[in-house]
């Protein structure tokens, strides 16, 4: 509804409204036809009312002007009549102004509205607001013929744009799954590249610092010119089908902190590592090209002239079970007791030599002991008698520094070899070979044997060969030899095995001690010592018997 403040209206004005309408068309059309004033009556006014008009007013045909119909209740009979403005007027039955009268009351009565209004107001201002009200009621029924339902159009909407906004959604989903699924490929595909490029750079790597060939062990002389870099170095070995790679060389060099290389010729073989080759590198070549070798033949420390007649056979160069060398155990056998070589020898090496015993000395062989224990390589132009006199050679060189201090010591080579032999295969350890020589020093300044069981198993081909502990322990002290030193004082004929460089210096530096006596475990190997014989029973029985019987 309209606010009662801006619709309210009396009947006597929306009459007076209409009927000033039609004067006003009347006298337009006045203007151009002038009636005779005796064919219109114009009514009487009060005194109150406003003066009459000149200009009588002519019946009009308003059917081009349609008022809207209302269909009202009728009013009821006890309603007082409303307040009617100008009741001065005539009536007339059917005259337009009555049926105009009729209408407006008719309205408003079913409106229910007082019928309140000024005079004071300006008409212009009443016309104003009954036309706006007028075309708000026109308006508010067409709004209610023609506006669709909103209760039965709204779910349709919401429908549709329920559907819009899934389609939506459905799209954006189907976007990001996509977009998601892209990424997921990508990811993927960076990993496995990723993997794949480290996992191929690991195994180039790991495969470049393995050796070339690990059963190929011939080597070759390959040369490194002066002011060579490890990168000329790497394609040098690679290019000689040394090494697989050079890159990988010149970069594990550089890891490895390998880097003052000398120049030179080398033999290099295609199953050394790349440490191994860098090493050689650094310790320097020939001048001169050096066959290469065919192998190596290693002797261990306390090894007597058998075990190494059977060392010289076996290539412990190569990674193959039982590789060989060219060499026999019987050729080696027969050079080392050849008078011939030996003389050869002698005179080769003269200070290693002067105090080497006679044939007929007692000794079993005069060259034992005298050939050092360690790596040997062969050649192509090796021989039975070239790979002996390496180790002559050998132990001719490790002497050396000390053949001045043995003659200050009142001591010869063979006594020094004879004695060290004895502590190569007592003790385990620098301190325990210093104590055993000091030992063994101790016994002989006072008068007495050396007692070492090592002598007689010697004599008895048993050194070096495997022995329960009751063979070792209950060995015959009575035994015609002079390698018995239960029977014989000093140090024995000669050496009984090759000792090494340790032992030597024990026997040239002895720990200053009070013991007489010594036992190593049977089981062990530890050694105890002893200042007197009851000490040393009670080690033997604890340390030997005991062990030995259970």
């Amino acid at each position: 509804m309209v606010d009662k403040e801006t619709t309210e209206f009396s009947r006597g004005s929306f009459k007076e409204k209409i009927l000033r309408q039609l004067e006003e068309n009347a006298a337009k059309q006045a203007e151009t036809k002038f009636p005779d004033p005796e064919d219109f009556e114009r009514p009487s006014r009060s005194d109150s009312e406003e003066p009459e008009r000149k200009i009588e007013p002519r019946k009009v045909d308003l059917e081009p002007f349609k008022l809207p119909v209302f269909d009202f209740p009728a009013a009821d009979e006890n309603e007082e009549e409303p307040f009617v403005e100008n009741e001065n007027l005539p009536e007339e039955g059917d005259s337009l102004r009555q049926n105009l009268d009729g209408v407006v009351s008719e309205e408003i009565q079913s409106q229910d509205i007082p019928p309140q209004f000024s005079r004071s107001e300006p008409k212009v201002q009443d016309e104003k607001i009954e036309q706006e009200q007028f075309l708000e009621k026109k308006e508010s029924e067409k709004m209610v013929k023609h506006q669709p339902s909103r209760r039965t159009n709204s779910p349709s909407k919401k429908t549709s744009l329920s559907k819009k906004n899934k389609n939506k959604n459905k799209n954006k989903k189907k976007k990001k799954v996509t977009a998601g699924k892209i990424i997921a490929v990508i990811v993927v595909l960076l990993v496995l590249v990723v993997g794949g490029t480290g996992w191929y750079g690991y195994n180039f790597v790991k495969s470049g610092i393995q050796p070339l060939d690990s059963k190929n062990a011939t080597a070759k002389s390959i040369n490194i010119p002066a002011g060579s870099s490890s990168k000329q170095i790497g394609e040098i070995l690679q290019r000689q089908s040394i090494i697989k790679n050079g890159m990988v060389f010149q970069y594990y060099t550089k890891f490895k902190n390998y880097s003052e290389f000398k120049s030179g010729y080398y033999n290099l073989a295609p199953n050394m590592s790349l440490s191994t080759i860098a090493s050689k590198l650094e310790e320097g070549g020939t001048e001169k090209p050096v066959a290469p070798t065919l192998g190596k033949i290693l002797v261990p420390e306390g090894y007597t002239l058998t075990q190494i007649a059977k060392a010289v056979t076996v290539n412990s160069g190569s990674n193959e079970k039982n590789a060989k060398t060219p060499f026999s155990e019987a050729d080696f056998m027969k050079t080392v007791q050849d008078p011939t070589f030996i003389a050869k020898m002698v005179k080769a090496y003269p200070k290693l030599f002067a105090s080497l015993p006679t044939k007929d000395s007692g000794i079993k062989y005069q060259l034992e002991g005298y050939l050092f224990p360690a790596t040997y390589d062969y050649t192509k132009s090796s021989t039975v008698e070239s790979v002996i006199e390496n180790m002559i050679q050998a132990a001719n060189t490790q002497l050396t520094p000390y053949y001045d201090t043995i003659a200050q010591k009142n001591l010869t080579v063979n006594e020094v070899l004879s004695l060290a032999a004895l502590v190569e295969k007592e003790a385990n350890n620098d301190d325990d070979r210093r104590n055993v020589a000091g030992t063994f020093y101790n016994r002989m300044n006072a008068g007495m044997t050396l007692g070492s069981n090592l002598s007689i198993l010697y004599a008895e081909g048993k050194l070096g060969e495997k022995t329960s502990l009751s063979e070792d322990a209950n060995i015959d002290t009575n035994l015609d030899s002079p390698y018995n030193l239960y029977a014989n004082t000093g140090f024995g004929p000669g050496p009984v095995d090759s000792p090494s460089l340790s032992s030597i210096k024990a026997v040239l530096d002895p720990a200053q001690n009070d013991y007489f006596y010594f036992v190593a475990d049977v089981t062990t190997g530890k050694v105890y010592f002893a200042k007197n014989l009851d000490e040393q029973n009670a080690n033997v029985q604890k340390y030997v018997n005991d062990k030995i019987s259970s």
